[in-house]
């Protein structure tokens, strides 16, 4: 009978036990799925600035499954959204987990940042009011100053005997007019040097701005690269966002630099066409009349 009921017993633990199995990993690959759809729905948000609404997410996930990675989304979410302290908290098990990540060294750079802007809120929030003066009391009017003494008079000089002739007007002068030339210009072929270095110039600039276009797609294909080990479910790769990141940060210096060369380069075009065709002359010309003398300058182009 004993053994009756030990056959029975294993029989029966079995057939229990068979029974579980298949409704625990079918529990394990829904669990798995529902992490999977708020991570990609965490990303989503990230991706459009929505981070409270990534940060829900995320934290949904992680509820389900507690990857790592998540930790690190969590943190990158709750700094862009301006949640300091959350962010220190979350970049910080994010280490303590995974000591060796590849981007340690700009965690730890971050921690810094958040480190002393927290500081800082926290003594701008714990400073004192600052105190309002008292209004000032009101001064006494002042008293009106005497008038200033009237100027001395001057003694007028004598005036001239009655009788006396005018004075004689100086005659007009007939000499011919001086001719003076403008400073010399620059000679054509310093105007087509000119002309042939804002070409050059310009052409350099355009051949920046397309190396920065080049660095530009590299940047996205990065990105697309995130995205889509995202979409399949892949780890996170820090690498691959740093490189993107570097990426970008090329495109905007080389862009910025290509439109200054192509604007210095326009510039030197048109400024030697511009001499190129410039003539100026200059004359002064001695002029008299009854009340005075001097010159008048007459320039022609």
């Amino acid at each position: 009978m004993r053994a009756l009921l030990r056959s029975a017993s294993i029989l029966a633990f079995v057939v229990a036990f068979s029974a579980v199995t298949p409704a625990r990993a079918d529990d394990a690959a829904a669990a798995s799925a529902a992490a999977r759809e708020h991570y990609q729905k965490g990303t989503s948000f990230y991706d459009l600035g929505r981070y409270a609404d990534a940060i829900k997410e995320f934290e949904a996930a992680y509820e389900i499954k507690n990857d790592p990675a998540l930790l690190y989304n969590l943190a990158q979410s709750n700094r862009l959204a301006g949640n300091s302290e959350q962010a220190l908290h979350f970049y910080r098990t994010y280490l303590r987990y995974v000591p060796k990540a590849a981007n340690r060294t700009e965690i730890e750079e971050r921690i810094k940042q958040l480190d002393q802007l927290v500081a800082q809120k926290s003594a701008a929030q714990t400073a004192p009011p600052a105190q309002v003066a008292p209004p000032e009391s009101v001064a006494p009017p002042l008293e009106t100053p005497p008038p200033p003494p009237p100027p001395a008079v001057l003694p007028s000089e004598p005036a001239p005997p009655l009788g006396a002739p005018p004075a004689a007007a100086p005659p007009f002068s007939t000499a011919p007019p001086t001719t003076y030339p403008l400073p010399p210009q620059a000679a054509p072929d310093d105007h087509h040097r000119m002309i042939l270095a804002g070409e050059i110039t310009a052409a350099a600039g355009g051949l920046l701005f397309i190396v920065g276009a080049a660095y530009g797609a590299a940047a996205v294909g990065a990105a697309n690269e995130v995205n889509t080990e995202a979409k399949n479910g892949q780890p996170f790769d820090p690498s691959v966002e740093s490189r993107g990141k570097s990426d970008q940060t090329v495109e905007a210096v080389l862009l910025t630099l290509g439109a200054i060369t192509g604007v210095a380069g326009g510039v030197l075009y048109f400024y030697g066409r511009h001499l190129a065709s410039q003539e100026a002359r200059a004359s002064l010309v001695p002029v008299a009349s009854a009340t005075g003398a001097g010159v008048s300058l007459r320039v022609t182009f």
